[in-house]
């Protein structure tokens, strides 16, 4: 009876000391994930970070009980490794494929998590981009990523999806350019401190032919900064941002207000500003 109760213990013992393991291994890649931005080298992050928090997530999973977080955390992470990591651009179709199919198998386990549903409709998207546009029409990619984007209620993807994809008849008739606007001014709403959401928005108004409107997004996007949470993140969009408005102001200057001229004058010193200090 006795070593029975031993050999209970023993165990009971082994489990907790495996579940405080895959525990610790999800708090080491989330503590990698918030430092994500450490030792980048330009808009490129760090290599062997992002091979830790990969690693540590993919441990982590293997505890139930932390299952949905460890799984949110692990297609964060290759969905970021994907945008930010440097790799052999040769093996680009291999890592969007690996990437797709963990962030569909994690949707499909967890398909009202929010943050998984984000990452799954941007690599549909970015999945149909790279193939075929018919084909991907053809196969039904489109209509996937109106429908994670609709249930996940995420508007950002959702209006640019009605924005960038082609109207299609017979193959694909949704996209509608009104539907765009809604959805994006809602995203935008929703998160104002997420660029994205300035540049997708400012980029439809450009498309408009709506230039001032367009660099209202633009400077109140700009003046976000960068969070500490999202410099990479932060650090692109602005880039984005920074590229419209160069399209604006060389090709339509005379279109503008006197005040976005004056925006512009301190948009030309802040990028000349920058460059300057890359070069020392």
């Amino acid at each position: 009876m006795r070593i029975t109760h031993n050999i209970v213990f023993a165990l009971s013992f082994l489990l907790a000391i495996s579940f405080a393991g895959a525990n610790e291994d999800l708090r080491i890649a989330d503590s990698c994930y918030a430092a994500r931005a450490l030792r980048a080298n330009g808009d490129k992050a760090d290599a062997k970070n992002a091979k830790i928090m990969k690693e540590a997530y993919r441990k982590a999973m293997g505890d139930s009980s932390v299952l949905e977080s460890a799984t949110e955390g692990y297609v964060k992470t290759l969905y970021f490794c994907f945008r930010f990591v440097q790799f052999d651009e040769k093996k680009r179709q291999l890592h969007l494929d690996t990437l797709m199919q963990a962030s569909a198998s994690a949707y499909e386990k967890f398909p009202k998590n929010k943050e998984i549903a984000h990452i799954y409709a941007s690599t549909l998207s970015m999945w149909g981009s790279e193939r075929n546009v018919l084909s991907s029409l053809k196969e039904g990619i489109a209509g996937k990523v109106r429908d994670v984007a609709t249930a996940a209620e995420d508007w950002q993807i959702l209006g640019r999806a009605h924005f960038v994809l082609p109207y299609v008849p017979l193959l694909l008739s949704w996209p509608d350019e009104k539907l765009a606007d809604k959805y994006l001014t809602m995203a935008l709403e929703k998160n104002r401190k997420d660029i994205y959401n300035y540049y997708f928005l400012a980029d439809l108004r450009y498309d408009q032919d709506r230039y001032d409107d367009a660099m209202d997004l633009i400077v109140q996007g700009l003046d976000e900064g960068v969070r500490p949470g999202y410099v990479l993140e932060d650090k692109r969009a602005r880039w984005h941002l920074k590229e419209l408005w160069k399209k604006i102001y060389y090709k339509h200057k005379d279109e503008i207000s006197q005040k976005h001229l004056e925006d512009s004058e301190q948009i030309k010193k802040a990028i000349e500003a920058q460059r300057a200090g890359k070069k020392k």
